[in-house]
């Protein structure tokens, strides 16, 4: 297959968007229905070391959908995006991401800054959201290599960024999430802490959301677990997350989850 060609006015640039409007390319949501699944709750939480995204797995429709489904995916080696919304367009909208990211790359021989990934996006959200019937809310979040740090960007429908000095949250179990982060969240958290603290926001969303799917003991399917630092992305491994979220559980099962006692 040729590559296309074009002059130098209708040129798209580095731009992956601008390149498939220019072939007459549709963004297309595979398996979209009358009844689309829907993607829930994620958290992203900036620490000392980079940042910590916790995301149950549980897509819902009229019923649980899937119970094992992966909202968070790495977009390049300091770069991670999560998804809430239609999960069939928030799926397809990770796959563009990580496409647009590596034809920039390409195109331009220089990794765009995660704060021009985040921005690089909003675009992208305006045709999903206002260009379809199909709602997709991401979370952007990395180590910015250039400031030696993490940093997390949430959106809004119509894709204005914003970023999140402490934390950020998406998706249907937002507002029990976002309760145990504001107790809980500090400054100068180690990573180990942040893993703790976004799991622990993760079970009270599924807790008290019917839409967010907890840790599911009898399936073995826990909420996965990412860190991304100076030494990259990396995923925790599931025997230790699943530590993590049978701690919570023992500690809530003493209190017969009654109110009350310490956060931890």
């Amino acid at each position: 297959m040729a590559l296309p060609l074009f002059d130098v006015t209708s040129d798209p640039g580095p731009s992956f968007q601008n390149l498939l409007k220019m072939l007459n390319i549709p963004l297309s949501v595979p398996g979209a229905t009358d009844d689309p699944i829907h993607a829930t709750t994620v958290v992203a939480l900036r620490c000392d070391e980079g940042v910590v995204l916790v995301a149950d797995r549980q897509a819902t429709a009229q019923a649980i959908a899937a119970r094992d489904m992966r909202k968070i995916a790495e977009a390049d080696r300091f770069t991670a995006i999560a998804i809430s919304g239609t999960a069939a367009a928030g799926m397809e909208f990770i796959r563009i991401s990580q496409l647009s990211f590596e034809h920039y790359e390409k195109m331009m021989d220089e990794t765009l800054s995660l704060e021009g990934k985040s921005n690089y996006l909003s675009a992208l959200i305006q045709d999903v959201n206002l260009g379809t019937p199909f709602t997709v809310l991401p979370l952007v979040a990395g180590f910015d290599i250039n400031h030696n740090r993490g940093r997390v960007f949430e959106y809004d429908g119509a894709g204005g960024c914003y970023e999140k000095d402490d934390f950020g949250v998406i998706g249907s179990g937002t507002s029990f999430a976002e309760s145990a982060l504001r107790l809980g969240y500090r400054e100068g958290l180690s990573l180990a802490e942040c893993i703790e603290l976004g799991a622990l926001a993760i079970y009270e969303a599924g807790d008290n959301d019917p839409f967010t799917g907890g840790p599911d003991f009898v399936r073995g399917i826990f909420p996965i677990v990412v860190t991304v630092t100076a030494d990259g992305f990396t995923e925790q491994p599931e025997p230790e997350t699943r530590v993590i979220f049978e701690t919570i559980n023992q500690r809530r099962t003493a209190s017969k989850g009654r109110a009350g006692g310490d956060l931890r």
